[in-house]
């Protein structure tokens, strides 16, 4: 079963919600690491948009795609308010519909790896390096599964502001590589739910190696949204690919 499809919905954008000043953080990173503006960005898995539409705030053409209805109305709905020129599209990743269209592409807030099957995460990257021009780019944040396992925790629970109370049960299967979260919650009324995500989650090394399968050759690795080293303790796994062919 597809684990993504109903997932981002409205109650994805009350559960996760992101601060301006980490927004702005990533942009400015994407900033130093994307040709300038104006140059035509992909933005997979783009969500609500807000890389997107703080991309094409500053002068790139941008083209969002994501499958979640929800998020795309979203982000279209932010861009009209805003009078930002951005294109949202609704698509599988798997299946990005361009070739050779766009300067440069992102991926992030750890929107790869949705696919437990290692070959449809290849289609992802696949399609992301038949999208890109000669010498395009490409962006990924990552979670990274070093520092995941090294501070692995089974259970835990938090509280949010409005009084919800969520309940966290992770299984990793190490063969596979597969990260589950079961998020349970109850809501101020009483209400009860739940939903779980699945994550392939992808070491270094395995990443590369998809990379250049792909046609894309990695650059330099970073651990953090300020371009810090990547090491075994960084929280976020960053790459920069550049394609070859």
């Amino acid at each position: 079963m597809d684990w993504w499809k109903g997932f981002f919905d409205e109650h994805y954008l009350r559960r996760y919600i992101i601060e301006d000043e980490d927004t702005i953080e990533e942009v400015l990173m994407l900033r130093d690491l994307l040709p300038e503006a104006p140059a035509d960005l992909l933005d997979v898995a783009c969500g609500s948009g807000r890389h997107s539409l703080a991309l094409a705030l500053v002068g790139y053409s941008v083209t969002g795609l994501d499958a979640s209805v929800t998020l795309l109305d979203k982000a279209r709905k932010a861009a009209d308010l805003s009078g930002v020129a951005a294109e949202f599209v609704e698509a599988d990743v798997r299946m990005i519909p361009y070739v050779e269209c766009f300067d440069a592409a992102i991926n992030m807030f750890t929107s790869f790896g949705y696919f437990t099957d290692d070959a449809e995460n290849q289609q992802v990257l696949d399609g992301i390096a038949r999208a890109l021009k000669p010498g395009g780019r490409l962006v990924m944040d990552l979670a990274h599964r070093d520092r995941v396992l090294a501070n692995y925790r089974e259970t835990d629970w938090y509280e949010l502001d409005d009084g919800t109370v969520v309940w966290v049960q992770r299984i990793f299967d190490p063969v596979r590589g597969v990260n589950t979260v079961v998020d349970r919650w109850r809501n101020p009324d009483g209400s009860e739910d739940e939903r779980y995500m699945r994550l392939r989650l992808y070491t270094a090394t395995e990443l590369d190696r998809m990379l250049r399968a792909a046609g894309l050759t990695s650059m330099t690795w970073y651990g953090s949204t300020r371009l810090h080293a990547f090491t075994p303790q960084s929280r976020r796994m960053i790459v920069l690919a550049e394609k070859t062919g």
